[in-house]
């Protein structure tokens, strides 16, 4: 089943660069997203895909090079729709506030 949203436009993405010059848009779209927090916790790329956020195999790859956790998780199709499907009123609430580490100056 798929959770994607069709109203977004689509966020064509080819380097980590463009992917870090997009993370407010990116970031906004998961916070209106049902639980999209969540979401980015259980299977990251799968959230990017329904809020159609596009990323080439280079892009995930000089991401994950340079950001490891960030496409880690899988969580598999269960819990993903679970969550997806959920009412968003659990016990716990996740927020994001960014997709990299910020570096204090």
């Amino acid at each position: 089943m798929s959770y994607q949203n069709k109203e977004l436009a689509v966020l064509h993405v080819c380097s980590l660069s463009e992917l870090m010059s997009h993370e407010k848009e990116i970031v906004h779209r998961i916070g209106s997203t049902r639980n999209g927090g969540h979401l980015l916790l259980v299977d990251s790329r799968r959230l990017f895909k329904d809020i159609r956020v596009e990323l080439t195999p280079e892009a995930i790859a000089e991401t994950h090079a340079a950001y490891p956790a960030l496409f880690a998780t899988t969580g598999g199709e269960g819990a993903y729709a679970r969550i997806a499907a959920g009412s968003g009123k659990g016990a716990i609430r996740v927020t994001i506030d960014g997709l990299f580490k910020k570096v204090a100056s």
